[in-house]
C-alpha cells in the first residue's frame, strides 16, 4: 500500500488484495496421438485406418460416445512427392472425457493400444465463470475495505476509484504435454494396481488479484 501522486491535484492510494479459492476438475480433455499404417482424412479415418477405429472401439465400449472424439489433424510423410493412401499418417485426435471417474479408465484404454500415445490434456473445471466472478467481487470488496481503512488512518476522504483492474493465476486448463515427473493427478490406488483401477483427480489453486487506484482528498485539505 502507499500513497502516490500522479498530478498537481490527483492523490491516489493504491491498493492491491487476493482473493483464492481451490477448485476441483470434473473432467478432461486428452489429445491422443496415433501412428497408422494408411493415410485418410476426415470421417473417412474413423471408419478406415485400422488403429484409429480400434482406439475409438475401445473408448465407446467404456460410453464415450461419437461426439466426444473429435479428428483434429492428420499429417504424413511422403516419398517422392507422392501421397497415397498407403502412405503412413500420424493421426491426433481429441478425446473429451466429461467425468473424472472414468479418466483412469480411459487413459487405460490408450495405453494399451500399441500405436496411442497421450500427448497433451487438459483439465475441465464446473463452474469456472461464475467463481471467477465470485473471486473477482471478493477481491474488489476488500480493497475497498482496505482502501477505506487507509484512507481513516491517514485522516483524509476517499473520493471514489481512479483505476482498477485484476490478474489471474493458477488456472489450468491449456493443453500441453505430461510430464512423467511431475504428472498433476492425484492417485489413489485401489486393490490392485492396474491404471483402470485407480481413481484420478485434480485441483488447482485459482487466485484472483486485484490493484486498484483511490481517489483521496488532498493532504493539506485534510489538514486544515
Amino acid at each position: 500500500m502507499r500513497v502516490q501522486t500522479m498530478t498537481e491535484t490527483l492523490h491516489l492510494i493504491s491498493i492491491r488484495e487476493t482473493s483464492a479459492s481451490d477448485i476441483y476438475a470434473s473432467g478432461a480433455k486428452l489429445t491422443v496421438k496415433i501412428a497408422g499404417q494408411s493415410f485418410f482424412t476426415g470421417n473417412e479415418a474413423f471408419k478406415k485406418a485400422t488403429e484409429v477405429k480400434s482406439l475409438v472401439s475401445a473408448l465407446q465400449e467404456l460410453g464415450l460416445s461419437e461426439d466426444d472424439i473429435h479428428l483434429l489433424n492428420v499429417s504424413t510423410e511422403v516419398e517422392s512427392g507422392i501421397l497415397t493412401k498407403t502412405s503412413t499418417a500420424t493421426y491426433h485426435l481429441l478425446v473429451n472425457c466429461q467425468s473424472i471417474t472414468m479418466l483412469g479408465r480411459v487413459l487405460a484404454a490408450i495405453s494399451s493400444q500399441k500405436n496411442s500415445k497421450l500427448s497433451a490434456i487438459a483439465w475441465q473445471y464446473p463452474g469456472l465463470e461464475k467463481t471467477k466472478r465470485d473471486l473477482i467481487q471478493t477481491a474488489v470488496r476488500a480493497a475497498k475495505e482496505t482502501a477505506h481503512a487507509v484512507a481513516d488512518s491517514l485522516e483524509v476522504t476517499l473520493l471514489g476509484i481512479h483505476k482498477l483492474s485484476y490478474d489471474l493465476s493458477g488456472l489450468d486448463t491449456a493443453l500441453r504435454v505430461p510430464d512423467a515427473s511431475s504428472y498433476p493427478m492425484r492417485a489413489r490406488k485401489a486393490k490392485t494396481a492396474a491404471l483402470d483401477s485407480l481413481e484420478l483427480s485434480h485441483t488447482t489453486t485459482l487466485s484472483i488479484t486485484v490493484s486498484a487506484e483511490f481517489m483521496v482528498e488532498t493532504f493539506a485539505r485534510s489538514g486544515t
